[in-house]
């Protein structure tokens, strides 16, 4: 049985043959004729039948590809690495395009497509070849192997700190994921008699908003000269990769509009954080004041406070300014961290510092926030793929690489984050 990358080829070929009868006949004197019209129809209609059936086969796959469970997806199953293609797993199951990808002679096929730009299709199974080849931008790609897209992946989450606190749902396709969202919440219990009536609460409302993953591509280049001298290729050009990613994702959560990319927490949206969460105290038009500090972390709940992901939120110029403040007492409100490893502390919250928080200091902007950041979610599909451009760079001696990937995030609790606004 032919595999869906077959059919894709042949159809390709009736589609070429098709379009040179075409291009012959018409050169000639009086144009096609009524054979010629019906040996190219009889092509197309043979390229669309083919057409038909790599896509019922795709769907089936991608079908099946569900079934799978989303561990076979993290990590390969146990004993899975040494079997070769095709091969029975311990259990007598066939050997799944997941496995597949996880294993050690797919990553090695992978490195080599890397280094080389050559895609390795003797190494790589019939039975695997749809789900893991491309012909994006007709420049093919190998999808990432899955254990080096989780360690692209968690040095992400190493380099941005919304990550590392907020929640992640993973999906298996670039759908969306309904959150729901408390609007108001429920009203006090009632006391009431042993046999008495329950009143019906009428003040709890909820709506949903949806993520989205939207993809997210970044270019990295990197000389042919430190590709061929480092002999592993895959952490050079991951540990680009991971930067370019990093800085994006960072800003987006931050920062982001939600409209193709997630939405973040300095974005006022009645999808997120509304204005009714924007404190401005005793800021002027281009400071902070400490009573405005004050006033942020008491704006949030005692549970909210005291929970693990609480965090302030500010650029360098803003701490530069706030760990000069003092209160009533003289006391500074900043407290540097003395522990390898702990944050610093504010007003004895810690504090993230981030180079993608807004740091104009004038009328009406924000500088700064806290949050619990475990309401902050992000939706995320598993995949990730990069392509590598052979050509592209080579009047300047490099080599390109694109990574894609799809991402959405957004707060999804207002009253569990706080803005800070001037004056």
């Amino acid at each position: 049985m032919k595999t869906a990358v077959q059919l894709r080829e042949e159809r390709a070929g009736l589609i070429t043959q098709a379009r040179t009868k075409l291009d012959d006949a018409q050169k000639r004197e009086g144009g096609p004729t009524a054979e010629d019209r019906s040996e190219i129809n009889r092509l197309m209609d043979s390229a669309q039948s083919l057409k038909d059936q790599y896509e019922t086969m795709e769907t089936v796959e991608a079908a099946e590809a569900d079934l799978d469970s989303a561990d076979s997806r993290v990590s390969p199953p146990i004993g899975s690495e040494g079997r070769s293609a095709g091969a029975a797993s311990p259990k007598g199951e066939a050997r799944t395009a997941a496995d597949f990808r996880a294993s050690e002679e797919y990553r090695s096929a992978y490195s080599d497509y890397l280094a080389t730009g050559q895609i390795p299709f003797s190494r790589i199974p019939r039975e695997f070849r749809d789900t893991v080849l491309g012909t994006d931008g007709k420049g093919g790609y190998l999808v990432t192997p899955t254990q080096l897209a989780g360690e692209i992946v968690k040095a992400i989450d190493d380099m941005v700190f919304v990550r590392g606190l907020a929640r992640i749902q993973r999906l298996r396709a670039a759908k969306s994921l309904g959150v729901p969202r408390l609007t108001s919440r429920m009203a006090d219990a009632d006391w009431t008699s042993e046999v008495g009536a329950v009143t019906e609460d009428t003040t709890m409302a909820v709506d949903r908003r949806d993520l989205k993953p939207y993809l997210m591509s970044k270019l990295s280049k990197v000389s042919i000269e430190a590709s061929d001298r480092d002999s592993n290729v895959e952490a050079l050009i991951r540990d680009e990769l991971v930067y370019k990613n990093a800085v994006t994702e960072e800003k987006a959560y931050l920062t982001g509009s939600g409209t193709g990319r997630p939405l973040g927490i300095f974005t006022a949206s009645s999808s997120g954080v509304p204005t009714s969460r924007d404190v401005t105290g005793t800021n002027t038009t281009t400071a902070i004041g400490a009573d405005t500090l004050i006033a942020m972390k008491y704006s949030l709940k005692p549970g909210y406070r005291s929970d693990p992901t609480c965090r302030w939120v500010w650029s360098r110029a803003a701490i530069e300014a706030i760990s000069k403040l003092k209160d009533s007492t003289n006391q500074y409100l900043w407290q540097p961290s003395v522990q390898a490893g702990q944050p610093d502390r504010l007003l004895g919250i810690p504090v993230a510092e981030s180079e993608y928080v807004p740091a104009t200091f004038t009328t009406g902007l924000y500088v700064g926030a806290i949050g619990v950041f475990r309401y902050y979610w992000i939706a995320e599909v598993d995949d990730l793929r990069i392509q590598r451009l052979v050509e592209r760079y080579a009047d300047t001696n490099e080599v390109g690489f694109i990574s894609r990937r799809w991402v959405d995030g957004a707060p999804i609790l207002a009253e569990a984050f706080t803005r800070c606004k001037l004056g």
